[in-house]
């Protein structure tokens, strides 16, 4: 395993739910600090895991020249130290309406970067260049990428977007946007370029009719609809 993927791995699953825990002792006022804690490290986990080892590249977890992977994983760990420190150390009441609307955006970013890997299938690769890239190379106009190009970088951004909400860790969305959505956006160019290289003018009729993050509007209601109720391939 990459000794970057070891930092990564170590930083989210140990060091992020310890942190949470040491601060939930110390803020003993804080409401619901122990399920916050118990969430955040579920959270990260089920991501590192996502991330590192679903993948059907021969080794995902080495790293050979992406550096969009290594440093968007790294501001999206950031990320949730920020909005973990904030939940703890800015008093605030807590909205339960943001908590609903957050909540529901979580499940349907996870929902949606989920269908876009089964379609992927054997094509599922985190990394954008590289010799470890899977060989299968085929445009898919199925799934959720008849509608948008970009499903699963469509659900990270939605679920950077839920997080502090979630939490209401609301000067986290500073974070958000000034740095974890520049990231997401110049790596979606990296591999958008590597589509066109791949594909050239299959690719650009393809970019033609659909969207990058999100669909045309007169096919959002039918993106949405497929996304809640049909995620078959």
């Amino acid at each position: 395993m990459s000794k970057m993927v070891k930092v990564f791995i170590l930083l989210a699953n140990i060091c992020l739910p310890v942190f949470s825990i040491v601060l939930a002792i110390k803020y003993s006022a804080t409401p619901y600090r122990w399920l916050y804690s118990i969430l955040i490290a579920i959270h990260v986990a089920a991501r590192m895991w996502e991330t590192f080892f679903t993948s059907k590249e021969r080794d995902p977890r080495k790293f050979e020249g992406d550096w969009t992977l290594a440093v968007g994983t790294f501001a999206y760990i950031a990320l949730c130290f920020a909005i973990t420190s904030e939940f703890f150390l800015i008093p605030r009441e807590r909205c339960l309406g943001g908590f609903i609307v957050g909540s529901l955006l979580y499940l349907f970013a996870a929902r949606l970067r989920w269908w876009g890997q089964v379609t992927l299938g054997k094509q599922w690769a985190i990394h954008v260049v590289g010799d470890q890239k899977t060989k299968k190379k085929r445009l898919l106009q199925i799934g959720p990428y008849e509608f948008i190009r970009h499903p699963i970088y469509t659900g990270i951004l939605i679920e950077e977007l839920a997080l502090p909400l979630m939490a209401s860790a609301y000067y986290a969305f500073f974070l958000v946007f000034l740095v974890n959505i520049p990231l997401l956006l110049i790596r979606l160019r990296e591999e958008e370029n590597r589509s066109l290289l791949n594909f050239r003018e299959d690719y650009a009729r393809y970019a033609k009719k659909t969207g990058r993050f999100f669909p045309p509007m007169r096919r959002y209601f039918q993106f949405l609809k497929k996304v809640i109720f049909d995620v078959s391939r």
